[in-house]
């Protein structure tokens, strides 16, 4: 079943596939995977982005799937890179990364991971990868 996202996700969804076929096109087939490929956009995407002129206020966190290096670190962390996650789903990838660039590069890093995990699997069940 086909989860409905909010509008700019659903936009970023199909883009992001778009992206990810075109750099397939690219490269040699079994030299890169579709996931490899995936992080490779969001990580261009984050690098373009501009920081965040005021804070976003997210809502409740939903349960979230997080990489799994993150357990090792404080629950203030988790909850945050969480916090950014459900934002790319309500309000869209941009406005994550804007958001995570108000913190360090490791909070960047946690969100482009944990988006890459999260949305290669929503572009497989919806066979755009």
């Amino acid at each position: 079943m086909q989860q409905n996202f909010h509008s700019s996700l659903e936009r970023d969804i199909l883009r992001l596939s778009q992206e990810v076929r075109n750099k397939q096109e690219s490269v040699p087939r079994p030299s890169v995977s579709e996931r490899d490929l995936l992080g490779s956009v969001l990580q261009a995407r984050m690098q373009q982005a501009q920081p965040a002129p005021a804070p976003a206020t997210p809502s409740e966190s939903e349960s979230q799937v997080l990489p799994r290096y993150l357990s090792a670190e404080s629950p203030e962390i988790q909850l945050k890179v969480e916090e950014l996650a459900d934002l790319a789903f309500e309000k869209g990838i941009d406005a994550a990364i804007t958001e995570a660039k108000r913190y360090d590069p490791f909070m960047l890093d946690a969100l482009h991971d944990t988006l890459t995990a999260k949305l290669y699997d929503e572009l497989k069940s919806r066979k755009l990868l």
